[in-house]
């Protein structure tokens, strides 16, 4: 048998990925640098804490390298040769250090954000930058981030609907948009025409359906 294709899993620094982790056969963890960036920034910006800033810089500097390849058009081989630079290590070289120089012992008390930025790039050092590794790999996960947003916020919804009933009424409604969506049909428009046959007397559904009612429309 050949060699197996090799995974890769990208996620955030959230406890129950580093445990499966370990338990990963031939699959290479990434971690998104955004997010380690976000802490960073909610240090600086709310806790105005300068070495944030610093931080900040750096990583800022490498997301410029990745928008100029992005920009360029470089092929594979260009990218993983400009990720894996003298002037790339040096940056990431100059992070580490800075990190052990915030972390050492005696350095000054500082804020709560910039403790949980801090300790989170220092217990997730080597997975925001597994990216260095293979052009295919991305600096981070918001393509995938933006996609679930609306799960996400979804995911709390259930906690107030108050009754089986209006859940199941929720389920319903949901599952109308996503088909709209899926046939290319505004969602509005069949709400509308819907609610509008229902007032005329129309008691039969199954002809009152986003693939039925006749919306051609073509937005959603």
């Amino acid at each position: 048998m050949g060699d197996l294709q090799r995974l890769e899993l990208q996620s955030d620094g959230y406890n129950v990925y580093m445990y499966l982790e370990g338990r990963l056969y031939n699959t290479e963890h990434l971690c998104c640098l955004a997010y380690a960036r976000a802490k960073f920034v909610y240090a600086y910006e709310q806790g105005g804490d300068l070495n944030a800033k610093r931080m900040l810089e750096y990583i800022g500097w490498l997301y410029g390298q990745e928008d100029s390849c992005r920009q360029s058009g470089l092929s594979a081989e260009e990218i993983t040769r400009q990720r894996n630079s003298l002037r790339t290590k040096d940056v990431i070289v100059r992070m580490y250090s800075f990190l052990n120089v915030l972390t050492s012992e005696g350095h000054p008390p500082r804020g709560d954000l910039m403790e949980k930025a801090v300790n989170y790039l220092k217990n997730f050092w080597n997975q925001p930058f597994a990216y260095l590794k293979d052009d295919r790999y991305s600096i981070d996960n918001t393509i995938a981030e933006r996609f679930i947003l609306p799960l996400a916020g979804e995911r709390k919804n259930p906690l107030f609907f108050g009754s089986n009933r209006m859940a199941n009424v929720s389920a319903a409604y949901h599952t109308l948009i996503s088909t709209c969506r899926a046939n290319g049909i505004s969602a509005l428009a069949y709400l509308k025409s819907f609610f509008w046959e229902v007032v005329k007397g129309r008691r039969d559904y199954e002809n009152l359906l986003p693939m039925t009612i006749g919306i051609h429309t073509n937005k959603l």
